[in-house]
């Protein structure tokens, strides 16, 4: 295809194919309200930033760049709040140092894949915590991906493993810190790549409205099959799905609740290094605006009863309760929980009450939050959160 477009003629094609993308939100599934459609065109604008990120700016596997991505302005696939994400390309064949310095970071997941789901490219190949690797005293970390065998730290490469992904844990949100991250390829070190040519340009353009295209259909159908298929008003057993990490267990279901409803779950603590709840909007599987509203709550953030165990309110609006979880006003969608390196699987139990009834499903000891004090708490979330990306 490069070879028969000019760029120019690559550009009016690219944004051709976006005013395709734009008209299919104007039918089903989704939504046809003034609300939800600048919902969706926001999702839109929002998916084109991630891919022209990915493919102008951080494709190349000669001179990799790690791509900080599932920024909460920037959102697909069903994030976790709780994780600073980083990747970069990789090619299978070369050598790569990755280095930094890790001291206070509380947990990390390196993962090579294959690349994206919604490209049909699913294939996880390896994973290491940053538990299993060596660390110097100072908290400097050197790490190496490399086809052969290398001294240290070591990870192997895979023939079909494209994108080498960092997930980072942030739990307490105001004082975890993600460590800053480096990558360089071995035998490219130093030197600059060269501008763009025309046909690097086009490819990159056709693999940004591709990844649009995909993205944008795909995750909308995930989740409606969830609906689908999920408990309403109830959380399902934990599991790993198809393209999720093997160390990662997952439960959800689907919320269903009038306006003057709440779903309040209760659950024992999981004995686990990390668990964290959120919801999943339908039609785009975004977790919300997590920086200004509380759509997502961990162990190091929830309330734990006197009797062991967690209560969550789901609701639209403020319960005034420690464990609220913000459906921002939406009347239906997912409600996940994540756990990792978990020893034990508790099953959620869920029941539907009204707003007023909260307080007759909570104990008497639970703690009541007032306005002023939801204000601050929601300041320091989003100060907490923007941190991160300074």
């Amino acid at each position: 295809m490069a070879d028969d477009l000019d760029v120019t003629g690559a550009w009016r094609s690219f944004c051709a194919r976006l005013a395709d993308v734009g008209s299919s939100l104007e039918g089903e599934p989704f939504p046809q309200s003034d609300a939800g459609r600048a919902l969706g065109t926001r999702h839109l604008a929002r998916q084109l930033v991630m891919a022209l990120q990915a493919e102008l700016e951080h494709a190349d596997a000669s001179n990799p760049t790690f791509h900080r991505y599932e920024e909460p302005w920037v959102q697909w696939g069903g994030p976790n709040p709780d994780n600073a994400y980083t990747r970069a390309p990789i090619d299978p064949a070369a050598t790569y140092r990755v280095f930094g310095h890790v001291a206070g970071v509380r947990a990390a997941i390196f993962s090579f894949v294959d690349g994206d789901m919604h490209l049909g490219r699913y294939g996880v190949f390896s994973e290491r915590s940053l538990a299993d690797l060596d660390v110097d005293a100072d908290g400097s970390l050197e790490l190496w991906i490399s086809p052969e065998p290398h001294d240290h730290n070591w990870i192997e490469s895979h023939a079909d493993a494209h994108l080498f992904l960092v997930r980072q844990y942030l739990c307490d949100w105001e004082h975890d810190r993600g460590a800053p991250l480096t990558i360089e390829r071995v035998d490219t070190r130093g030197i600059p790549s060269p501008p763009p040519a025309a046909r690097d340009l086009v490819a990159a353009l056709d693999r940004a409205a591709t990844w649009v295209e995909r993205s944008t259909a795909y995750w909308c159908t995930y989740v409606e099959r969830a609906r689908d298929s999920l408990p309403c008003n109830a959380v399902a057993p934990p599991g790993t799905p198809r393209g999720g990490a093997p160390t990662i267990a997952y439960g959800a279901g689907w919320w269903q609740l009038e306006a003057d409803e709440v779903l309040v779950i209760t659950t024992d603590v999981p004995d686990a290094g990390y668990w964290g709840w959120t919801v999943h909007h339908r039609y785009r599987l975004d977790s919300g605006d997590f920086a200004n509203r509380q759509t997502s709550l961990n162990l190091a953030q929830a309330f734990v009863d006197h009797d062991g165990r967690i209560r969550l309110v789901l609701a639209h609006r403020d319960p005034g309760v420690p464990n609220w979880i913000d459906t921002e006003g939406q009347p239906e969608g997912m409600l996940v929980y994540r756990s990792v390196d978990t020893r034990s699987r508790p099953v959620p139990q869920s029941v539907v009450v009204s707003f007023a009834a909260v307080r007759e499903h909570v104990p008497a000891s639970h703690p009541v939050v007032g306005a002023a004090d939801r204000r601050n708490q929601l300041a320091r979330r989003r100060a907490a959160v923007l941190a991160r990306y300074l």
